[in-house]
């Protein structure tokens, strides 16, 4: 379980910290929370301590994970679909796991998709997503500015041209 000061991932959202636990009243009913702090973006998240794990919230990824990413930028794509719409579905799938490895996949092979083609505006945001994601973890895993964290995800990228 997760204690006050823990670093965690949401998906969809990103990296943060707890930084209170607080009992609220709801509808009537009494709920523990925990307070969690995301800092790129800045945002403020409660989340129902009971719905945690289905939630997918996870510690932040330790080196070994994080290598285990990195070397995604080196992996073939997979199958990219033509289809705009199949495509952000298998996209949006991956980045709603909140597995760094599946963020990373998006980041490749939409990176890849771009030197092909202009990506459209559902595409980008998509990519954009993606980078947000991979950053806030990146700013926990390595304790880095946002800016830092930034470098260390175009520099592996660059890897890719």
């Amino acid at each position: 379980m997760y204690q006050v000061g823990d670093c965690v991932f949401y998906p969809m959202y990103g990296a943060g910290f707890i930084h209170s636990l607080e009992e609220k009243e709801i509808l009537g009913e009494k709920q523990w929370y925990f307070e969690v702090r995301i800092d790129h973006p800045l945002i403020n998240v409660s989340i129902p301590v009971a719905k945690v794990d289905s939630l997918g919230i996870r510690c932040i990824s330790d080196e070994a994970t994080l290598m285990l990413a990195k070397a995604m930028f080196q992996e073939e794509c997979g199958d990219i679909p033509t289809n705009a719409n199949t495509r952000q579905q298998m996209m949006l799938g991956k980045l709603k796991t909140g597995d760094i490895c599946m963020e990373i996949q998006v980041i490749r092979d939409l990176s890849k998709l771009m030197t092909r083609k202009t990506l459209g505006w559902s595409d980008k945001n998509m990519l954009n997503n993606a980078r947000k994601l991979v950053i806030s973890e990146l700013i926990y895993a390595r304790n880095v500015s946002p800016e830092q964290a930034t470098k260390l995800l175009n520099d592996s990228l660059v890897a890719l041209n």
